[in-house]
């Protein structure tokens, strides 16, 4: 005769229910019926309920959660009536401690609740990420060698995080569905239902909506309040991701000339431009210096990134980004910026696999003394200072050499002729900020 349920599941209401509740939903995803009992009372008498689960279920599942045990010293206690019944029929146990709670058994525990707990492995399930991997592992081992393994759902979750929600939508759609039940006629239930869901939608999206935009003013008043010195006075325009760029631009400034020059630790970044302008760039290409842009695309960008924040940033010029490249007015005087060792400091044509690398203090590659990344190599650096050479009228300077460059042309000193709308994959660019 088939069996109602697969397996049942024990648990210590306190410390045990949330775990014993996620471990029913992510079994029940997996194919497997699964008894729990969430909705009884639970002192009393020793439910026919429970009585026929237990018989009825192959595998009898103990979440030991902290001191999950201690109560079972007590004659009648609940946990210790449902161990003693599964061992008399002899189903197979499977003690679970959650994220490595259990605190032991205790001492006089009766000696087949002492077996059945001690005897049989723990299987450890981690309530995070690798929620679901625990579990499916528990299910190869442990479950699926006693009872097969069942057709899973459509939908299955695989961290606790997303049991929770999924838990949560199931209990507030059941609390809806009880109040309506009962109130008229099948036709008026099912309206109301649906207004009842709508209203409730709307009301979640409005609170969602001012929920965001008080979390985006409290933001925009804390980066305000941390970087005060600068006068900040950011837009009540800005997205949240542009505030995310602006925290992160003026957490990363340091300073060159004191209290006159200031410059970024890192070239501008593609992730930076593309939540400024809104654009899209993929997350593993996020800081990656940000170039194929012409001098006027990158004016366009920082003129926004002023609107934005009320500060004047711009290209340095080219005297500024040296000063900066050689360790400011207590100049380092290295051949690099930050050592005569090439190597150390630079991508550059031997090293970099002829292709940029993330600006980010996070390649192997030290700084500067100003603790200034990729001043030598990566990608040449566009300033606001014209190329002063004869025959190159219309462009602008860039320092620092690139990628493709050999050793030689990544020095302090080194620059290239820029056209005013050349769009170049080995030029990029770093803010600055004069006060």
């Amino acid at each position: 005769m088939e069996q109602k349920y697969d397996i049942f599941i024990s648990y210590r209401r306190d410390g045990g229910a949330q775990f014993a509740r996620i471990l029913q939903l992510m079994l029940i995803q997996r194919g497997y019926r699964v008894f729990l009992d969430y909705d009884e009372l639970r002192d009393g008498i020793f439910s026919e309920k429970i009585v026929k689960a237990i018989k009825e279920a192959p595998i009898f599942m103990i979440v030991l959660s902290a001191g999950s045990l201690q109560r079972c010293l007590n004659e009648g206690d609940w946990v210790r009536n449902e161990i003693t019944l599964a061992v008399e029929e002899q189903r197979k146990i499977i003690p679970v401690d959650p994220d490595k709670t259990f605190d032991g058994i205790p001492e006089g525990l009766p000696e087949e609740i002492r077996k059945a707990v001690g005897a049989n492995q723990h299987s450890e399930i981690f309530f995070g990420q690798v929620l679901g991997a625990t579990i499916d592992q528990m299910i190869e081992n442990r479950i699926a060698p006693a009872i097969g393994k069942r057709s899973a759902e459509a939908k299955l979750d695989h961290s606790a995080d997303d049991a929770r929600e999924t838990l949560r939508l199931m209990e507030a759609h059941n609390r809806r569905v009880r109040r309506i039940i009962g109130i008229s006629a099948v036709a008026i239930v099912l309206i109301a239902a649906a207004v009842a869901f709508a209203m409730w939608r709307s009301h979640e999206r409005a609170k969602e909506k001012q929920e965001q935009a008080a979390a985006k003013e409290h933001l925009r008043h804390v980066i305000e309040e941390r970087y005060s010195a600068f006068g900040l006075l950011i837009a009540d325009s800005a997205t949240e991701a542009q505030l995310a760029t602006i925290n992160d631009i003026f957490g990363q400034l340091s300073e060159v000339d004191t209290g006159r020059l200031w410059m970024s630790q890192f070239e501008f970044q593609r992730g930076w431009w593309a939540d400024l302008t809104g654009e899209e760039c993929p997350e593993e290409e996020r800081y990656l210096p940000k170039t194929g842009v012409s001098f006027g695309d990158i004016y366009m960008v920082i003129m926004q990134l002023n609107e934005l924040t009320g500060i004047d940033f711009s290209l340095p010029s080219v005297s500024d980004w040296q000063l900066a490249a050689q360790g400011g007015t207590a100049a380092e005087r290295t051949h690099f910026s930050g050592s005569d060792d090439v190597r150390q400091v630079a991508w550059y044509d031997e090293n970099s696999g002829k292709r940029p690398h993330p600006s980010d203090g996070l390649q192997d590659k030290k700084p500067n003394r100003l603790d200034l990344y990729d001043m030598s190599g990566n990608v040449a650096e566009l300033c606001n200072t014209p190329y002063a050479a004869e025959g190159q009228p219309g462009t602008y300077t860039a320092c620092g050499g690139h990628y493709d460059s050999p050793s030689h042309e990544v020095t302090v000193s080194a620059t290239i002729p820029v056209g005013l709308d050349e769009k170049n994959n080995h030029i990029g660019f770093r803010i600055s900020l004069t006060k």
